[in-house]
């Protein structure tokens, strides 16, 4: 089991939670394992959440009475030896996705998280705050959520999960970019650590990445959902008391 380690995430009132997002702007760019992140922060903020379960393209949500804005642009690229192209097209991919968030203000009323299940590498990481500082974004708030578990995590039942060795790789390149990211400035979410430790409570699907599913909440209204499972819940809990505490 995986527990934080010498600190404390803050849990919220609706109330308390809607007072500290008025005004904010949220920006997400990555794939299936930080979309049900950014979900689970909404629904925590807005009480009901309504929104398409599979989002793979662009979405614009209004929450907290027209009072807090959020963005998504569905990202995902596995790892390649073409760091070049893969740097070059996220930022085309996060660009695209501000320039549909405008007006954006360069302060930290403006969050923008990102990451993925496997894409995200150092370089990255450096690219990005230099382009944001030329587009004078450089004062938003970067929140980096790190790569997970996810098409590592051996399972005898996935011919898309990997080896343990493979495992062992990718805790090595994941703690450098976690410490580039800490270097740099940014807020870091770990979602390794936590996917490692608790890999028997993935949501086994089409692939062995993801740690959540989705549900309707209400019989009522089928765009009505709500976000299950413990991994996601925890990681997404530890999101939005950062979040909460700007």
């Amino acid at each position: 089991m995986w527990i934080p380690k010498n600190c404390r995430h803050e849990k919220f009132s609706v109330d308390k939670l809607q007072r500290n997002f008025y005004g904010k702007k949220l920006v997400f760019l990555g794939d299936s394992t930080l979309r049900p992140m950014m979900y689970y922060v909404m629904e925590q903020i807005n009480g009901t959440l309504s929104a398409p379960k599979k989002l793979q393209a662009f979405g614009d949500f209004a929450i907290n009475s027209n009072k807090t804005r959020v963005y998504f642009n569905y990202y995902r690229e596995r790892q390649s030896k073409s760091t070049t192209r893969q740097i070059g097209k996220s930022w085309s991919d996060l660009w695209q996705l501000l320039k549909r968030a405008q007006p954006i203000e360069n302060n930290r009323n403006t969050v923008l998280v990102f990451g993925g299940a496997e894409w995200m590498r150092s370089a990255h990481l450096e690219y990005l705050q230099t382009k944001l500082k030329e587009v004078e974004m450089q004062n938003i708030r970067l929140v980096f959520k790190s790569p997970s578990m996810g098409f590592w995590t051996w399972h005898s039942s996935q011919p898309r999960s990997a080896k343990p060795l493979e495992a062992v790789n990718l805790r090595k390149y994941t703690v450098d970019v976690l410490e580039t990211a800490r270097e740099l400035g940014l807020d870091v979410i770990d979602t390794f650590h936590p996917t490692v430790s608790r890999y028997k409570e993935f949501r086994w699907g089409a692939c062995a990445c993801h740690y959540h599913s989705m549900s309707n909440a209400n019989p009522e209204d089928s765009k009505e959902i709500h976000v299950d499972g413990p991994i996601n819940e925890a990681v997404s809990s530890i999101l939005l008391s950062r979040l909460s505490t700007i």
